[in-house]
């Protein structure tokens, strides 16, 4: 997904909602995709095991398609003539099928488009779940006087938003306020306007803040009133 969205709208949706709140709002937004290592290892492997033995299952044999190219390029026997194994080169040609299912689907598989297509749904949500954890204490949020951080996070490629509150703002909202702010969120983005939906975002939470946690005497601005991109 391309990025657009323009950073002051979204600076200054931040910075009104929190004229009314002693509350800190940060809005993150996670621009590639995250690392999948283990996806492109689970698809190599799998293929790798399992289609040798499916073309098996269909009398479709390795060294029918794999042996005269290794019996030119090494001068091996042919392989029996009733279709079984029976020599050591036979048995090498299996394996080295398996070992050219292996890295082509590796090299496809770890295309960044493919990689992430082909990672369970699950596994990307609890993966930039976890980013948005780890963005929450990096940023300080965290660490304001009250501990009333709210941060909107967004991963685009993921097609994952999440709102994340201190513990100070957790015990005193309801849960479907911040499912609510997720919502206005992807609902702009499904309609390309990725800034409209920050702007939405943020007032909404802004409004709960607001409503909460009214500003001070001084109302000190803790944490930068910018949209990050990571």
């Amino acid at each position: 997904m391309a990025l657009n969205i323009d950073h002051s709208r979204v600076n200054a949706a931040i910075s009104k909602a929190e004229e009314t709140t002693s509350g800190e709002i940060t809005c993150i937004i996670r621009k590639t995709a995250l690392d999948y290592p283990e996806t492109p290892l689970m698809w190599a492997a799998g293929i790798a095991f399992i289609l040798p033995l499916l073309l098996l299952a269909f009398n479709i044999w390795p060294h029918d398609w794999l042996g005269p190219v290794l019996t030119a390029m090494l001068g091996w026997n042919a392989p029996g003539a009733d279709g079984h194994l029976h020599t050591y080169e036979d048995i090498a040609v299996y394996a080295t099928a398996q070992l050219v299912l292996f890295v082509l689907t590796y090299l496809i598989a770890d295309l960044p488009k493919v990689k992430l297509w082909l990672t369970p749904r699950f596994l990307t949500r609890r993966r930039a779940h976890k980013k948005a954890l780890e963005q929450f204490t990096a940023r300080g949020l965290n660490l304001t006087k009250a501990r009333t951080g709210v941060m909107i996070f967004c991963a685009l490629e993921e097609h994952f938003v999440d709102v994340i509150a201190d513990e100070g703002i957790y015990s005193k909202v309801d849960k479907a306020v911040w499912h609510t702010a997720v919502e206005a969120l992807i609902t702009h983005i499904r309609q390309d306007d990725l800034t409209g939906g920050f702007e939405a975002a943020v007032a909404l939470c802004g409004d709960v803040l607001s409503a909460h946690f009214p500003p001070d005497a001084i109302n000190l601005n803790e944490l930068p009133d910018v949209l990050i991109e990571i």
